[in-house]
């Protein structure tokens, strides 16, 4: 009894436990990611804040916690906030000064920044300010994407 009662144990974990046979590699999925993610601020420094769309997932999956936000955010409501803020900012300049970055599988990765900002207001104000994010990235068709995830700002 013990023998059957271990195989059906173990068949049930090895068949739970299948990923399309498909073995994760970490590397290329941390080094796409970063580049990504690299890619994603130097456009924001080039483009300002509507660079951001080419960068987030649209699909009814994404959400985002901005800060101050009490509730997530789906993607219209980002999309909206993008598209209000665009024209207050002349410049944004952010910088991570530590990134870590945690392939799941060959299509999902978890990250974690802390990331220093510089911005220059229409007006001509600077604003300086630091924040940690931390969300899950998706691998689509047309790069890695932010699918959800939360920003928050530090003291």
């Amino acid at each position: 009894m013990k023998n059957v009662l271990f195989l059906a144990t173990f068949y049930v974990a090895v068949s739970c436990n299948q990923n399309d046979n498909k073995a994760v590699n970490t590397d290329d999925s941390r080094n796409e990611v970063k580049s990504t993610i690299d890619n994603y601020y130097n456009d924001l420094r080039k483009e300002g804040l509507v660079a951001e769309f080419k960068y987030l997932d649209s699909s009814n999956q994404f959400f985002w916690v901005p800060p101050g936000y009490m509730n997530y955010a789906t993607y219209d409501v980002i999309a909206a906030a993008i598209r209000r803020n665009a024209g207050s900012l002349k410049k944004v300049d952010n910088r991570y000064d530590s990134l870590l970055i945690i392939p799941l599988t060959n299509e999902y990765a978890q990250f974690v920044m802390r990331t220093i900002s510089t911005s220059i207001r229409a007006d001509g104000d600077t604003i300086k300010s630091a924040f940690i994010e931390s969300g899950v990235m998706v691998k689509r068709k047309d790069g890695w994407k932010f699918l959800s995830g939360q920003t928050t700002l530090l003291e």
